[in-house]
Parts: structure tokens; sequence; C-alpha cells
């Protein structure tokens, strides 16, 4: 039975993290055909890519992509929130899809998916003790974090995951899939290398 894979991108450029994550992607979920819904002429930053998108989607497709959908300018320079709103919404509306592959710097998708539920539905205890944290002068994120690893009853490493620029996009794919009520399965790969704020390169 032929499989659909999906994957959201900005791919600026196409590197060998890519290529990994494309690999592994395939391979944990036996991908007949991938589709890839990608930024087009700037990032979510708002900066100019540094190829044009359709540089970015002829190397896209030289390295396995089978169909490139260019992410609306709307979404792509948009929120985490909105990008991955916009994205599921693309990839849910074709009615093809069998899985989202996504990169994390914890590819722990249970507790990746918890979190992302609480911060879905809000629970009224998580809401109360959010709240209470806020009271207590700490900032929003920590407020945030904090508040979930109360309700979770989760590790001390709460803090560090809502805190990685992959894991929350990951959390937002995972709750725009919840909110629009889709059948795509969701696929954590964990990142190789270096990640989206380092400076420096890995060490061999």
């Amino acid at each position: 039975m032929e499989k659909v894979l999906g994957i959201i991108a900005e791919y600026n450029p196409f590197h060998n993290g890519h290529l990994y994550h494309l690999a592994e992607s395939k391979k944990k979920c036996e991908a007949t055909y991938t589709i890839a819904v990608v930024g087009g002429n700037f990032t979510q930053r708002g900066e100019p890519s540094i190829f044009d998108k359709w540089t970015k989607t002829k190397i896209a497709i030289e390295n396995g992509i089978d169909l490139v959908i260019e992410l609306p300018l709307l979404y792509s320079i948009s929120s985490a929130e909105n990008f991955a709103e916009g994205a599921i919404r693309i990839l849910d509306s074709l009615e093809i899809v069998d899985f989202l592959s996504f990169g994390a710097e914890n590819a722990d998708i249970n507790l990746l998916s918890k979190i992302a539920n609480v911060l879905y539905e809000e629970p009224k205890e998580y809401r109360d003790i959010l709240s209470a944290e806020l009271k207590s002068g700490v900032s929003f994120p920590k407020a945030r974090a904090n508040a979930l690893t109360a309700y979770l009853g989760s590790p001390d490493n709460i803090n560090e995951i809502v805190s990685s620029p992959n894991n929350i996009l990951a959390i937002e794919y995972l709750k725009a899939l919840k909110k629009y009520e889709s059948t795509i399965a969701p696929v954590a790969i964990a990142r190789k290398g270096s990640f989206h704020n380092d400076i420096s390169t890995p060490k061999r």
C-alpha cells in the first residue's frame, strides 16, 4: 500500500541535515511519495530567503521530494503557531498524506504530544498553575514551563524542551493536527549536528 509523507520546511538553504531528515523520515514511514510544504522567498523571520522559491523547489526535487507546495506568505513570515497551522491545513486538505515528519531536539513524540495537548486544551488546573506562576513575577515562558512541569509531573527538562526552536515548531504542528482533527500521524526525528541557534559547527 502506498504511503505519503508530508514535510514542512524552509530549506534556507537545503543542507545535509535536511537530507538526513528526509532519508530517515522516508525509511521510518516507509513512504512511497513525499510532499513538502516550503516557505517561498521569505523566511519565518521575515528575511529574504538565500535562494528564491524556484531554486529551492528544484533542489528539493533533486534530493528526493516528489511535490513541493509553497507555504503562502501570510503564514511563512508569521508566528510559529500560524506557520504551523497554515502548513498543516494545506497537508490535511490534500486528504492523501499519511505521515508528518519533523525534526526536533527532543524526539519523544509522546512527551511532545502531551505538552501540545495541554497547550491546546488549556485545562483549568493548568491555567490555575500558570496564573499563580505569572503572579510570582516570572516571565511568561518560565511560567509556562513551570506550569507544564507541575501539571504533567514531568522531568525538569520541560523548560529546555519548550524553549528549543525545533521543539517549539513540533509542538505547534501537533497542536494544529489536533485543531483540524487530522488523521495524519506525526513522526519526530531527532536533530543531528548543528541546531538552529548554534554559531559553530559540530565536532567530528
